[in-house]
């Protein structure tokens, strides 16, 4: 039995002031097009061309499998060339290795002068001069995929689709209650497949679809459950952020069951957000949640 799956707003050119009142605020997703018009990546980028800047460099991949995140490191030449080569009909989809969450701005010099001009205004103005610090990337092959959870430090997500597209199935924090909960942030339940006999509760959640193309970007509001499916080979990246409200719910976080890390830098961006502190001194803190596992 297959879920109905309902639509999400699609919006172009939106204004600062539109999105923060229409959507960040309320925390309603949205699909916004026309902000990444002119950029050289849309133009330029596929797995081959990003792994001719740095072949040598080491990224970390991993594998969602039963529940599990198997991590193994590849050389970013291999891993395009596995990409190359990769016949996803004949592979189990979660078990295709994902490059997943990995800091690319910060590892390859440059890299982000082909995202501009880059939608800073989208942003508190905290955030705006170094945007790219808290940028991490996701390359994979066709069909892989991130099973249902939500972000772990409940921040808000711009995802930025670059090349091929993704499928996301989304769900208010409010159905969390019929997904199943796994640890912290993940969930059992298969929102493509779901399983009405093991999981009866799932029925009552209210799923919203969106399928997003190169030049679009994904609103993703705090706490919102989210499952993702490469439909082709794939290149996005998102950025991370806090307003002082979220990071306040994200330090409260630990009375929820949030680990202590996570805990530990959303306190760091609340520092910044509300008391103005040097952004090299928060970063200090913070950065090591770019290699995060969770």
């Amino acid at each position: 039995m297959q879920i109905a799956l309902a639509p999400i707003d699609c919006r172009e050119f939106l204004s600062a002031s539109e999105f923060v009142a229409e959507y960040a605020q309320p925390r309603r997703p949205v699909v916004i097009q026309g902000m990444m018009r002119g950029w050289n990546a849309l133009l330029n980028w596929t797995p081959d061309s990003i792994a001719a800047k740095s072949p040598e460099l080491n990224i970390p991949v991993k594998e969602f499998c039963e529940g599990e995140i198997k991590r193994t490191t590849w050389r970013l030449k291999d891993y395009a060339e596995f990409l190359n080569r990769c016949n996803p009909e004949t592979e189990p989809a979660k078990a295709l290795p994902y490059c997943h969450d990995i800091p690319l701005f910060h590892a390859i010099p440059g890299l982000s002068r082909d995202v501009s001009p880059f939608p800073v205004q989208y942003l508190p103005k905290y955030y705006q001069p170094r945007w790219w610090m808290y940028a991490q990337f996701f390359l994979g092959p066709k069909f892989s995929v991130t099973p249902l959870h939500f972000d772990c430090l409940l921040t808000n997500n711009l995802f930025f689709q670059i090349y091929g597209r993704k499928r996301f199935i989304l769900f208010a924090p409010t159905d969390q209650a019929y997904c199943y909960r796994q640890g912290w942030r993940w969930f059992q339940v298969d929102p493509e497949n779901p399983d009405y006999t093991k999981f009866p509760l799932f029925a009552k959640a209210t799923p919203l679809e969106v399928v997003i193309s190169p030049g679009e970007i994904l609103y993703i509001p705090p706490g919102m459950l989210h499952h993702v499916r490469s439909l082709d080979t794939s290149i996005s990246f998102n950025v991370d952020w806090h307003s002082r409200a979220t990071a306040f719910e994200g330090v409260c976080g630990l009375f929820q069951g949030m680990p202590l890390a996570n805990v530990h830098y959303n306190f760091w961006i609340l520092l910044g957000l509300s008391l103005g502190m040097p952004h090299d001194l928060v970063f200090r803190f913070y950065k090591r949640y770019l290699n995060y596992v969770s």
